[in-house]
């Protein structure tokens, strides 16, 4: 069974290796060209599978309307179609290619969490268990049959990147165990209950700003949900944007107005929220590198919130 993989991003050069490493036949390959690394989270480089496998291979920057693409992917007369980590929908030409049709990956137990930034959405609503499904592609966002699932925890100390290799860990076993059914034909096929759908929209850069009326749990999903690769979680100190890489949830209830920095915890800085403190640890003012929130500047007394506050005595 001949099978043509659209991959991009970490997840797919991941779930390829797999795939390729399990003796499947790749006839072809599109991947998401370097040209998109800048606006790309956790995009990585495809040369590596290119070489080492000889693969047929052709990059792309989008899918859309991409009549080289479609050409590319005829002449390669795939059996069967693999989409994974690539954020546009594929069009219906390209998606009624194979006579199989198109297996795509996403990191929730679908129909929850349909939609864009899985991994971001799942820490910031302090789930404790998201998951890895494979279904049949169809023209709408993450609404095809399944075909395989399986469930993955959420640990309170997980961040976007650790939760984000271990559901790759998990959609690399899944497509590997659901090829040799797919080419038997004994693949399951389980409609989604529409019913029991959610959605999460997409998130961007600006999306991150912190809110310090928020408790000390939900502020500390928000960083570690939004850390790298993601574009961060950030704050402004003395009208100066400061991203927030890692924080753990501080101990101290002394009452302040939120987004006042209350003193030290060795080079974490306590800053007040809605009902305690939140330690902030590694920060990053723009422009500057990242180093420890004490070296930063931060002192007690200063407030961090809007592009408008100011530092006060």
């Amino acid at each position: 069974m001949k099978v043509l993989v659209i991959a991009a991003r970490v997840v797919g050069h991941r779930c390829l290796e797999a795939i390729l490493q399990s003796g499947a036949d790749v006839s072809a390959l599109l991947y998401l060209d370097d040209a998109k690394a800048g606006v790309t989270v956790a995009h990585t480089d495809f040369g590596d599978l290119i070489a080492s496998h000889s693969l047929n291979a052709q990059s792309f920057t989008s899918l859309k309307r991409n009549d080289a693409a479609l050409a590319f992917a005829r002449q390669a007369a795939p059996d069967l179609g693999i989409v994974v980590g690539v954020s546009e929908l594929i069009g219906e030409d390209l998606l009624k290619l194979p006579p199989k049709g198109f297996i795509g990956m996403h990191p929730t137990l679908l129909p929850k969490g349909r939609g864009r930034a899985p991994i971001p959405w799942a820490l910031i609503h302090d789930l404790k268990e998201t998951g890895v499904t494979l279904f049949y592609a169809e023209p709408g966002a993450d609404t095809g049959d399944i075909l395989a699932q399986a469930s993955v925890p959420i640990y309170d100390s997980d961040t976007a990147p650790i939760l984000g290799a271990r559901t790759d860990d998990m959609a690399c076993r899944l497509f590997v165990e659901s090829l040799p059914k797919l080419v038997s034909g004994t693949a399951p096929r389980i409609r989604q209950n529409d019913a029991e759908a959610t959605h999460w929209p997409r998130r961007r850069p600006e999306d991150g700003l912190i809110d310090w009326h928020k408790d000390t749990r939900a502020l500390y999903n928000w960083v570690r949900a939004l850390t790298q690769p993601y574009p961060g979680a950030f704050t402004f100190a003395a009208g100066r944007k400061l991203y927030v890489w890692s924080a753990v949830q501080g101990d101290n209830k002394r009452h302040a107005k939120p987004g006042e920095i209350i003193g030290f915890e060795n080079d974490a800085v306590l800053v007040a929220t809605a009902n305690g403190a939140l330690a902030l640890k590694t920060v990053q003012l723009d422009g500057e590198a990242p180093c420890t929130a004490r070296d930063a500047g931060l002192v007690p007394g200063m407030m961090l919130g809007t592009a408008d506050e100011r530092a006060v005595a």
